[in-house]
C-alpha cells in the first residue's frame, strides 16, 4: 500500500474553512494514491474513483468540525482511512442489489428494444435513438452499484440541466467534483447505449 504522506496542519486548516478552496486539488493529489491503494487491497470490487469522490464530499462537510490533536483523537490518516472504509462499505451494500436489479433492467430493456427495430427513415431513426438513450439513462440512474449521491449529482447537472456551479453549491462540493462525476457517468451512459444498440442489431 502507498505510504501515507505527512499530515499538513496548514492544509487541513485551509480546507476546513472553504469547500471551494483550490487546495482541494492539492489534497486529492496527496491522498488519492494511498486511498486507491487501500481500496485495491481491502475492497477490490468497488469503484475506487467513486469511493474517493464520496470521501472528499464527506470531508468537505466534516473538516470544519475536525480538530487535529493526535494525542487525543489519533492521527489524521487513521481518521481519513476510517472514512474511506465507511464509504467502501456503503458501496458494497449497494452492489449487493446490483445483479438482480441489472438483470431486471436488462430484461425490460430487451422487451422495449423488440419494438424498436432499426428504422429506415431519418425521423424513425431519430426516435429509435432517443428511446435507446432514455432506456440507457433510466438503467444508469437505477444502478445500485453507483452511490446515491453520485447518481443524484449527475441527475441534477445532466438530466435537470442545472449549472455545475449551482449543483456544487447545493451539494457542498467543488465545481471540479461535479465535472468529474458528470464525465464518469456520461462515459458509463455511452457504454450502455452502445451495448443496447449492439443487442438490437
Amino acid at each position: 500500500m502507498s505510504s501515507i504522506p505527512p499530515t499538513s496542519v496548514t492544509l487541513l486548516k485551509d480546507l476546513s474553512g472553504d469547500a471551494t478552496s483550490v487546495r482541494w486539488t492539492e489534497f486529492h493529489n496527496k491522498y488519492a494514491g494511498p486511498m486507491r491503494a487501500f481500496l485495491r487491497t481491502h475492497y477490490p470490487t468497488v469503484e475506487a474513483d467513486d469511493v474517493i469522490q464520496e470521501v472528499l464530499i464527506a470531508l468537505m462537510k466534516c473538516l470544519p468540525h475536525y480538530q487535529y490533536v493526535p494525542d487525543e483523537h489519533g492521527y489524521f490518516h487513521n481518521y481519513l482511512m476510517g472514512i474511506v472504509k465507511h464509504k467502501a462499505e456503503d458501496a458494497l451494500r449497494h452492489m449487493k442489489f446490483r445483479k438482480i436489479l441489472i438483470s431486471e433492467l436488462e430484461k425490460e430493456a430487451k422487451e422495449r428494444m423488440k419494438h424498436l427495430r432499426r428504422p429506415d427513415d431519418e425521423a424513425a431513426e431519430a426516435a429509435w435513438q432517443e428511446n435507446t438513450k432514455e432506456a440507457a439513462l433510466q438503467q444508469l440512474l437505477a444502478d445500485g452499484s453507483i452511490l446515491p449521491s453520485t447518481r443524484e449529482i449527475f441527475r441534477h447537472v445532466a438530466v435537470m440541466h442545472e449549472k455545475p456551479a449551482v449543483v456544487a453549491r447545493k451539494f457542498g462540493i467543488t465545481r471540479n467534483n461535479v465535472d468529474q462525476i458528470k464525465a464518469r457517468m456520461i462515459a458509463r451512459l455511452r457504454d450502455l447505449i452502445a451495448s443496447m444498440a449492439a443487442a438490437a442489431n
